[in-house]
């Protein structure tokens, strides 16, 4: 294959790419104060939903009583589910007391919670398209 022609199959590989892929605008609200960063997580997969090494993508952003938000752009379609919390310490953890309820604010998309701990992904999953998604997060126990 000549140069030319690997230039021209890449170049067309990445428009295909482009061409079905969107973007995710995540909004954050609810923190309780200014302290410390809104911590931001997105998961494609229920195997790798809450493994923050595993996430596709994390976000740590200055926190703000204002929302928050921030894009991911040109993202395949399919399900995503995002999570978030202040970290008002800044220690990059969500804190939980000596029983393991939390003692930071935090949530999911679709506001999604669990009867007794995290939700499952599909209840925090949007199935993203060829269309822009915003997805709003409210902080919370």
């Amino acid at each position: 294959m000549t140069p030319k022609t690997r230039v021209a199959v890449l170049l067309y590989c990445s428009m295909l790419t482009a061409a079905g892929a969107t973007d995710l605008t995540v909004t954050v609200h609810g923190a309780k104060s200014n302290n410390g960063y809104i911590v931001a997580t997105i998961f494609n997969s229920e195997s790798s939903f809450l493994k923050r090494p595993e996430a596709l993508a994390s976000f740590r952003i200055k926190a703000s009583q204002e929302n928050v938000a921030f894009t991911v752009k040109n993202l395949p379609p399919g399900k995503y589910a995002v999570g978030a919390f202040h970290d008002a310490n800044d220690n990059g953890k969500l804190d939980t007391d000596p029983t393991g309820q939390p003692t930071e604010v935090y949530g999911f998309s679709n506001d999604a919670r669990g009867t007794a701990g995290p939700p499952q992904f599909t209840d925090a999953a949007v199935e993203l398209g060829d269309q822009t998604k915003t997805v709003s997060i409210k902080l919370g126990f």
